[in-house]
């Protein structure tokens, strides 16, 4: 059964986090400069967009935020954590 179009959006915004993570943990690892490392954090402060606007989408629409924000939020507060003992 197909998901209407609304909640296949906020499905994927909500899944955001994790692209953004993803690619913070890449520009970390894999590239060894400085200017990487700023590319990185910033990568990493984009990922709250998407979880942000939508917390606030669904408190305008007084909505439960559901699993997708325990996961965003999870997912970038405990990545943010060990960005930062490792890259900080």
């Amino acid at each position: 059964m197909k998901k209407p179009l609304g909640q296949a959006v906020a499905d994927n915004m909500w899944g955001m986090a994790a692209l953004f993570v993803c690619a913070s943990f890449i520009s970390f690892v894999f590239l060894h400069t400085e200017s990487a490392r700023t590319a990185g954090w910033v990568l990493y402060y984009c990922g709250w967009i998407p979880p942000v606007g939508m917390s606030l989408w669904c408190l305008a629409r007084r909505e439960k935020l559901g699993i997708g924000a325990l996961f965003s939020f999870t997912l970038l507060i405990v990545s943010g954590f060990l960005f930062w003992l490792n890259h900080g």
